[in-house]
């Protein structure tokens, strides 16, 4: 690809951010051609970038990261040994079948955070194919979220004993 052509791809993402209230700004990094940060959904706190690496000149990467909060990481290192493995193990597997590929950090053990990641070739980079790339990352926060909830409660120190009571009744 051409530096006009890195260019128009970074103006024209950075135009459907801002066009969907998403935009929060471009970060300047030098092992990448651009770096845009945006918040999704909107006003929502929940951070992500749009990032093309240097040397992967046909491609975008959708990247964000969910942080396991104090009370969360205390929690599940407080399970058994053999219960915190088969939680891990079967978030590995639920994860599998998103969009989105995910690494698991630090990789040795004590489950800190997760990042996920998207990628879009410049053949089929489309607004629509950016914002669904989006919303797959989104979801696959929101389920890791919602399974520390499911496992641990919210900010309680108690387990619950099953899903969350339905919103409506």
């Amino acid at each position: 690809m051409t530096e006009q052509e890195i260019n128009d791809t970074r103006e024209r993402i950075k135009s459907w951010l801002v066009q969907e209230g998403l935009f929060k700004e471009e970060i300047a990094q030098e092992h990448l051609f651009f770096q845009i940060a945006a918040e999704f959904p909107a006003k929502s706190g929940r951070h992500l970038s749009i990032i093309q690496p240097k040397g992967h000149e046909d491609v975008v990467v959708v990247f964000s990261r969910i942080r396991l909060a104090d009370a969360h990481q205390k929690a599940l290192a407080a399970l058994p040994a053999k219960e915190r493995e088969r939680l891990v193990w079967q978030m590995r597997y639920d994860l599998l079948f998103q969009d989105c590929s995910f690494e698991i950090e630090p990789g040795g053990g004590d489950l800190q955070s997760i990042r996920f990641t998207r990628e879009i070739y410049y053949d089929g980079l489309t607004k629509n194919e950016f914002m669904q790339a989006i919303r797959s990352n989104f979801k696959c926060e929101l389920y890791v979220v919602w399974k520390f909830q499911e496992i641990f409660g919210e900010g309680q120190n108690g387990r619950i004993s099953g899903p969350p009571e339905p919103m409506y009744s």
